[in-house]
């Protein structure tokens, strides 16, 4: 598996309806120029150094935290932590460093600023460069803002906290709001069925179960990498894994 198949496969069962991936980097946080030329020996920097793979979706920034090879400096294929940003929370971007050592510092609207370091020319993840040329602007025009108007607001995670596990401490009445806006999310809990050891072919008509636990109707589109892709009956799709995926 690539890093960008990797990337692929944690990103989309973080996705919500309607969220659609937009551009993805590897970015890492360690000190400036100037602190990296103090650091005496590469491995203080290494072990100083956090690895992230970066998605900007049309709602938040997704920061995968993973750990970084020592001799590349390339990303693992690991699953660390999840960290986002709500899109809403950030007023712009800027671009500083020399060569294939350069950083972006996100302002927020709200929190102190947070400055990422990238390497446009490395092909960790593929989308590395455009990531670099492209989204400062994007985020000075308000575009991606614009877009993320009418998503519900996401707050930054602690570390370690995952997505699904914020969704699952809000409070019942935010909950049933949620459930109103997204009708695929209003069939009751059902018993899960054992897994099926065997592949389901495309066209198989299926249950998948989502973040919230709950089972839904999808039909098979493909299966890659152990992961299905799925239409719902609202027509969307999304990748689930296979041990989410049951016989109907």
């Amino acid at each position: 598996m690539t890093n960008d198949e990797y990337l692929h496969s944690q990103v989309m069962p973080l996705l919500q309806p309607g969220e659609q991936i937009l551009h993805s980097a590897y970015m890492r946080r360690q000190p400036g120029l100037a602190m990296q030329m103090l650091v005496v020996g590469g491995l203080l920097l290494f072990l100083i150094t956090k690895a992230y793979f970066v998605v900007l979706t049309n709602r938040r920034m997704i920061l995968i935290r993973t750990k970084m090879g020592f001799w590349g400096g390339g990303p693992k294929q690991m699953n660390l932590e999840v960290e986002q940003w709500d899109i809403r929370n950030l007023r712009g971007a800027t671009v500083s460093g020399i060569a294939n050592n350069r950083s972006m510092t996100f302002q927020m609207a709200q929190g102190p600023a947070q400055t990422l370091r990238i390497s446009p020319w490395f092909k960790s993840v593929a989308g590395t460069k455009a990531f670099f040329e492209t989204v400062p602007g994007l985020l000075s025009s308000g575009q991606l803002q614009q877009l993320a108007l009418s998503a519900p607001q996401q707050q930054q995670l602690a570390p370690g906290q995952q997505p699904m596990q914020q969704q699952m401490q809000q409070p019942p009445q935010q909950q049933m709001q949620q459930m109103q806006q997204q009708p695929m999310q209003m069939q009751q809990p059902q018993m899960q069925p054992p897994m099926q050891q065997q592949g389901f072919p495309p066209g198989s008509r299926v249950m998948v179960t989502g973040t919230d636990g709950n089972r839904y109707p999808a039909t098979i589109a493909q299966f890659q990498n152990g992961q299905y892709y799925c239409t719902m009956q609202n027509g969307q799709s999304y990748w689930f894994p296979a041990q989410s995926v049951a016989n109907a």
